[in-house]
């Protein structure tokens, strides 16, 4: 009795499964399941349509995936589609190769093609965008017409309409962008009230929270104003807050691994100490004035601002004594000591001629003195 009645229900099971995708046989590989006496068009191949009224408009579309109630209920011609979710791709009418992953993913996308909408939501009102991520919840939510962008993060780019070329990674990362472009935020609420600014980045949580500007840099891990490091990338400035060490961990505003630094009251320190060198020997005279005398001063202004004047010399004038081994550049420490020695041999001069004439002073006394009693004599 037992095997009769496995044998039936397999029967009644079979029939029934047979019944229900009749559809696909007369339809050239189509496969559809969830909408009763509901026949495509025989243009229409190898799609595969799973919940009510999913794929209901379908005509010439072909390769098309809908699963999920009035997903792709309006497609028409569009080849391609992936739509997953309740009323995910809804509105698509001939957009081709989207996926919409979630309740209401793509819902008002109607001709764009090459987007991908993953979450409840994502991309909801696109309409003609085209090569979009949005994934999150109502990532993207409101981008009607914008492309290229990509929005990862819940409320990622939420009330973008037009802006293109976005990045946008964090939970409400460009919440409120509607038409600005080339921007990249990453981190939760990264410019987040910034609405029409062009070409910002911002990375951290909340960097260039308020900034409402365009063409602006922010790097910081909270909604300051003053971010670690500031830039303006339209007139080439770059702002540090803080100290920088280059190799090392700063003890001044500027400083390198080198030893030099820049203090806070602004004087650049060289680094010097002898535990730096080796081959250390004293100047020779003669070497320094011979250098000294081949110094040719002169006055000149920079290629990048004939209005600032200088004096100076020419690095590929120098003697060799105080040359830069690409004789590009100067260092002041090398010709001041050049100076020092000069100076010092001249003050040792000066030393014995004022030597020499205060004995001579003396002695032009004495004869004074002694020609003084002689007429009193």
């Amino acid at each position: 009795m037992k095997k009769h009645l496995v044998f039936l229900v397999t029967v009644v099971f079979m029939f029934l499964m047979v019944s229900f995708w009749v559809e696909a046989e007369e339809t050239e590989n189509n496969a559809i399941a969830g909408s009763p006496g509901r026949v495509l068009a025989l243009e229409g191949v190898s799609n595969t349509f799973y919940g009510n009224s999913a794929g209901a408009s379908i005509t010439t579309g072909v390769e098309n995936t809908f699963i999920g109630a009035d997903a792709g209920a309006h497609t028409t011609s569009g080849n391609g589609n992936t739509f997953l979710g309740y009323e995910a791709g809804h509105l698509n009418s001939t957009g081709y190769y989207n996926i919409c992953l979630g309740y209401g993913a793509g819902f008002m996308n109607e001709i764009g093609y090459y987007n991908i909408f993953i979450g409840k939501n994502a991309g909801g009102k696109n309409d003609t965008g085209n090569n979009n991520v949005f994934i999150g919840h109502e990532s993207g939510w409101d981008n009607y017409s914008g492309s290229d962008n990509t929005f990862v993060g819940n409320n990622a780019g939420d009330a973008n309409s037009t802006g293109e070329n976005n990045t946008f990674l964090g939970t409400e990362a460009g919440y409120s962008n509607t038409t600005g472009s080339r921007n990249t935020f990453i981190g939760k609420g990264a410019g987040y009230y910034n609405t029409t600014g062009n070409g910002n980045v911002f990375l951290g949580w909340k960097a260039g929270f308020n900034e409402t500007g365009l063409q602006k840099l922010y790097i910081a891990n909270s909604s300051t104003s003053s971010p670690l490091i500031y830039g303006e990338f339209d007139n080439s400035i770059v702002k540090i807050n803080g100290s920088l060490g280059i190799g090392v961990n700063p003890s001044y505003p500027l400083h390198m691994s080198s030893g030099a630094y820049c203090s806070t009251g602004g004087t650049w320190t060289n680094a010097s100490s002898r535990a730096l060198k080796e081959n250390i020997e004293n100047l020779n005279l003669d070497e320094a004035i011979n250098a000294l005398f081949k110094l040719t001063p002169v006055k000149y202004n920079y290629k990048v601002d004939k209005t600032d004047k200088h004096v100076g010399f020419i690095a590929e004038d120098v003697p060799e004594l105080v040359s830069a081994a690409d004789r590009k550049g100067l260092s002041p420490m090398d010709i001041t000591a050049v100076l020092t020695k000069v100076v010092q041999d001249q003050q040792n001069l000066i030393r014995e001629q004022q030597r020499i004439n205060q004995e001579q002073q003396k002695i032009i006394s004495e004869l004074q003195e002694r020609m003084a009693k002689i007429e009193k004599n």
